[in-house]
């Protein structure tokens, strides 16, 4: 089903690159590199969890965020490196990437449990579980353009944005199964917020908000 998902989701988006711009089509293109890495997470995620021996639970706090994170960096750690590690560039394809991802899982889930979905549902998960993540993706991408250019950093620095994301994704996870589930679903909306005021700070030029 995963793959019926995709394909409907992915054919009309690629027949539609070659009438884009230059800009556009390559938001497009990484948009679908995070539903592809979402469909190699999936397949990733049903082999390990049978071999893991942990409940549902435990395994969607330990080994998703680990697996996800992974795959969702590899398009955006390729294209800072051997392409363009400027921030204004790196940053919407992270963006698109984590989108990406969260369209084809949300999507799936929705088709898996549609008789018990409602709009709630739909809304929350639109906010939460896409912003995390695409902002998993982000911290991975604004990084990155740091680290690139500290020779003797980057494979630690590497190793530690990686670390970052996992560990919101894995915080997500657990608060969003608990009795914090608000929580879970507020913290990527203030994350959100933040690099908004962030990235409105740079173009402003603020003191204060210039790294």
């Amino acid at each position: 089903m995963v793959y019926i998902v995709f394909s409907c989701l992915s054919i009309p988006l690629l027949l539609m690159l070659p009438l884009l711009e230059s800009r556009s089509r390559w938001i497009i293109g990484f948009f679908l590199l995070g539903a592809f890495t979402a469909l190699a997470a999936y397949e990733i995620n049903t082999i390990a969890f049978p071999l893991s021996g942990l409940d549902s639970r435990s395994f969607s706090e330990k080994i998703p965020p680990m697996v996800e994170e992974l795959l969702k960096a590899l398009p955006v750690l390729c294209y800072a490196l051997l392409l363009d590690d400027s921030r204004g560039r790196v940053l919407p394809i992270a963006m698109a990437v984590g989108v990406g991802f969260a369209v084809l899982e949300n999507t799936v889930l929705l088709v898996e449990y549609l008789d018990g979905v409602t709009l709630a549902w739909a809304v929350a998960r639109g906010f939460s579980a896409s912003l995390m993540h695409g902002l998993c993706t982000v911290t991975i991408g604004t990084g990155i353009c740091y680290v690139k250019k500290q020779k003797k950093l980057f494979y630690t620095g590497t190793f530690g944005l990686l670390s970052i994301a996992i560990t919101m994704h894995a915080l997500f996870n657990l608060l969003i199964q608990s009795s914090y589930d608000l929580i879970g679903m507020i913290m990527p909306l203030v994350l959100y917020a933040l690099l908004y005021i962030l990235q409105r700070g740079k173009r402003l030029k603020l003191p204060f908000l210039s790294y």
